[in-house]
């Protein structure tokens, strides 16, 4: 009893350092990147990855370092996961809105109107160390009583377990606009990362509410005895 008390109290003692492996210098707040991404940031998944090994090695009772070593890969590739966005407009909002004109009769909708929302991944193989790149199309058409809408999207990655690893959410355009536009999140899964279906959710969100959603799966697969794997895409 007391010696799981103590291996509680120094795991509890620890932790924190993990936090100290990533650290802020300064980073821009506003940057068109996840702020983890910015060039400011400075993230040392080796000494997350010993400090992990460290938890793992206490938890096992000291005995289990290959256990250790796997819990500190998982937690410096996911402490130190950026996930970077980019955003272009591929059509401006009249010429939206005159293809809407051409499909209603003339007539435009009086709310803003989500024409089109697709998302996909490509390319669909990668192996682990690389990017995937979550691509979405968004076109929307200017309402009457709401022209110049402001346009959000949200990217939401989960661990197979269901827990959330990292939510990221941003502009469409950096101006309220309405349009079509290709949105952008590029998401690393680094080696270490363990194998596994990794769910991922995105939203679409017009003036602050919520529109639309879609969803997809990554799944990781390792292969044995070699420090790398691959990151299928399933839709």
């Amino acid at each position: 009893m007391k010696k799981t008390m103590a291996r509680t109290t120094a795991v509890l003692l620890i932790a924190p350092l993990v936090l100290g492996g990533c650290a802020t210098t300064g980073s821009n707040p506003n940057a068109p990147d996840d702020k983890s991404a910015s060039s400011n940031f400075e993230c040392n998944p080796a000494v997350i990855a010993g400090v992990g090994a460290v938890i793992g090695g206490l938890l096992g009772g000291g005995n289990n370092t290959l256990k250790g070593a796997a819990i500190g890969g998982a937690i410096g590739a996911f402490a130190c996961m950026a996930i970077n966005h980019h955003s272009e407009q591929v059509k401006s909002a009249q010429q939206v809105e005159n293809e809407y004109k051409a499909a209603h009769r003339g007539q435009v909708p009086e709310q803003t109107t989500v024409v089109q929302y697709q998302t996909a991944f490509k390319p669909a193989t990668i192996h682990a160390g690389t990017k995937a790149e979550m691509g979405s199309y968004i076109e929307v058409a200017n309402g009457r009583n709401d022209p110049n809408p402001k346009l959000e999207e949200e990217m939401s990655l989960y661990k197979p377990d269901g827990s959330l690893i990292k939510t990221l959410r941003k502009p469409v355009s950096a101006q309220a606009t309405a349009g079509g536009f290709n949105n952008r999140f590029q998401v690393p899964m680094p080696v270490g990362v363990p194998e596994g279906v990794y769910p991922v959710k995105t939203a679409l969100y017009v003036n602050g509410s919520k529109v639309r959603t879609n969803s997809a799966k990554l799944q990781i697969v390792m292969e044995t005895g070699l420090m790398r794997g691959t990151l299928v895409a399933l839709q």
